[in-house]
């Protein structure tokens, strides 16, 4: 599984780190300038780094700042453990998994967060036009697809599920990429998917339902993703990655203010319609990182066996973080 390959791959990666995520690729002495590989995925949550490099606030810190776009957490984690990329956007759950296995992964900042409220959800459990499946009882026995198996949806999935009363053993979770995911529930291949934005304002528009959302089911304002390095390059690279998290910063609180800049920002690096970018939902986006919720995540990859023992969410977080 592809999860598993990448987790495998980090660690491995973490166990001869010199040879894979320590060298200097993207490194720069103190204030000199640096380019930066920042894997991401194809999703509405990665926009305000597009927004911070048009407007700016990346170059300003003498950042120059190259997008790798990847298809789940697990993936991004193996290619900044590798070096292949020295920044990643990540899901908090399999950086969890991640440093449960002793790879060496740091949260720098923020990435974004669940909506306050469901009305304002930007993720959902999307099931087809005219589907049987009316309520959450009602995906007990069917399959339900997720970007990547023991990934944030999976997770977050289960979590709200079972709080809800769901028996989630008798669901069958398959991976599914999220672009991929409108067809596949329309075509049958599977009955819900744990869809976000831009593809929840694209499935709805072709008459799909959502059944709720699962991060804001389990909990308003939960982090949801993060951006990290490997900490041998943060040691050996402390300006830069300072300079980033400045940057990163300052484009998350910006685009929380600038929502209008988000959605055209979404439109090149998705290939969305400006249509439906302009009638989706957007992440709650803040440079707060939001460290209980991240425990929550921790806790719960604890009670469904993503993770043996609850690695240390401090360890876990950079120093620098906010």
């Amino acid at each position: 599984m592809r999860w598993r390959a990448a987790i495998a791959a980090a660690v491995a990666c973490a166990g001869a780190v010199a040879g894979c995520g320590s060298g200097d690729g993207g490194g720069a002495k103190e204030g000199e300038p640096a380019t930066l590989k920042v894997g991401v995925l194809p999703i509405a949550d990665v926009a305000p780094l597009y927004v911070g490099m048009d407007k700016g606030f990346f170059k300003q810190e003498k950042l120059t700042i190259k997008p790798q776009v990847l298809q789940g957490g697990a993936e991004v984690t193996a290619a900044v453990v590798s070096g292949d990329t020295q920044i990643g956007f990540s899901a908090t759950s399999p950086l969890l998994v991640a440093k449960s296995k002793n790879v060496p992964v740091q949260i720098l900042t923020q990435g974004n967060q669940a909506a306050a409220t469901q009305a304002q959800a930007w993720d959902g459990l999307m099931v087809r036009k005219g589907s049987d499946i009316r309520s959450l009882e009602d995906l007990e026995g069917k399959t339900v697809a997720v970007n990547a198996l023991k990934s944030m949806p999976e997770l977050t999935a289960r979590a709200f599920l079972d709080g809800k009363g769901v028996d989630v053993s008798k669901i069958e979770f398959t991976e599914v990429p999220f672009p991929e995911m409108t067809a596949a529930v329309e075509g049958g291949r599977v009955d819900a998917a744990t869809s976000v934005e831009p593809f929840v304002t694209q499935a709805k528009a072709g008459g799909a339902r959502s059944l709720g959302s699962y991060l804001t089911g389990l909990e308003p304002k939960l982090t949801v993703g993060t951006y990290f390095s490997s900490t041998p390059y943060i040691e050996k690279n402390g300006d830069v990655a300072e300079r980033f998290a400045k940057a990163m910063n300052r484009s998350l609180d910006y685009t929380a203010e600038h929502p209008e800049e988000a959605r055209k920002a979404v439109t090149g690096y998705t290939k969305i319609p400006p249509k439906a970018a302009a009638a989706m939902k957007l992440s709650l986006w803040s440079s707060d990182l939001n460290r209980p919720s991240i425990e929550l995540v921790a806790d719960e990859a604890q009670k469904f066996g993503f993770v043996k023992e609850k690695p240390s969410v401090d360890e876990l977080i950079w120093d620098g973080a906010r």
